[in-house]
């Protein structure tokens, strides 16, 4: 799934209350950003200190993600006192910065480190800024291009962090769209950046004739994927990245991963803590719903932030 733009409460005045420095490419969100949105305040956003002017007020906390803000943060904190939460993105970042000299560190359980603090706050996967209320923002918008769709819709992303064979990709779809027939539904697919394009073609294909509507990256269309997940009834993820895993089980319906864990890389351990905490399944040609929440560990650690801060 690709990055989500978004018109965010960002102050533009030097009174914001919350900071919010990130090493990000220019108009990507990231871990940082996606947590401060959870704080219903507004704050600044910035990638470095060089725009910070002299006068402006500190704020009362500095959410920071990537090294170089990492660093940037701890000489605000240096210099006016202010605590600073350092999420980690990498593996690097983990290494560099687990624990101390931040006051917390938001440390995903794929970049887990054996060091025990009380300043790490363990998640289940990256933040992201991906919610069950922004999913339902997307069937407001998509609902009148997709109602034509038959019922069970089941949004399907083919992602990259797996390496599928030819083989597996035909197994997979065609047992998908089987089901699918079985239960007189259609597919919307989405081929997400990096899958291979024997892979997509191979996949594609095989989900035979059921109805399907499919959108692949790279076409000159805006990625359909918010919409097609908050108009679905039920979303399966095959070969799913830890950004795509946490993004998708943040829907507010049934959500299926295409292959049990074991096939999913470094994000085997993460696939299996969304299996284990019931955010997940396993596909199994059944649809069928089960209790289940969103997934949202941005509004988890913004709420232990809020009252380990005094926020």
């Amino acid at each position: 799934m690709q990055p989500v733009t978004l018109m965010m409460v960002q102050e533009t005045t030097c009174d914001a209350p919350l900071w919010v420095i990130e090493s990000s490419a220019p108009g990507r969100i990231g871990p940082a950003h996606a947590l401060a949105s959870r704080f219903d305040c507004s704050f600044r956003r910035m990638r470095d200190l060089r725009n910070a002017e002299t006068g402006w007020r500190p704020p009362r906390l500095v959410l920071t993600s990537g090294i170089g803000a990492g660093l940037a943060g701890l000489a605000l904190r240096r210099r006016s006192g202010v605590p600073v939460v350092h999420c980690s993105s990498g593996r690097l970042s983990a290494t560099l910065t687990g624990g101390r000299p931040f006051d917390a560190v938001i440390l995903p359980l794929m970049h887990h480190t054996e060091r025990r603090s009380p300043h790490i706050i363990p998640v289940l996967g990256p933040l992201t800024i991906v919610s069950a209320e922004l999913y339902k923002r997307a069937r407001r918008v998509w609902t009148e291009r997709l109602e034509h769709l038959p019922e069970p819709r089941i949004a399907v992303v083919l992602d990259a962090g797996e390496i599928l064979t030819p083989a597996e990709a035909d197994a997979a779809a065609r047992h998908l769209g089987l089901t699918v027939q079985d239960y007189r539904g259609s597919v919307l697919l989405s081929v997400s950046e990096g899958v291979p394009a024997d892979i997509a073609d191979t996949f594609i294909g095989a989900l035979g004739d059921c109805y399907k509507l499919v959108w692949r990256h790279g076409e000159p269309d805006d990625n359909p994927t918010l919409g097609f997940i908050g108009c679905a009834d039920t979303v399966v993820v095959y070969g799913g990245r830890a950004a795509t895993l946490a993004e998708t089980a943040a829907a507010d319906m049934p959500v299926f991963l295409g292959s049990a864990p074991g096939r999913f890389g470094r994000n085997n351990r993460m696939a299996r803590a969304l299996i284990a905490n019931g955010y997940v399944r396993v596909f199994d040609s059944d649809f069928s719903p089960w209790p289940r929440d969103p997934l949202d560990e941005a509004s988890r650690a913004a709420t232990l932030l809020r009252t380990r801060f005094d926020f």
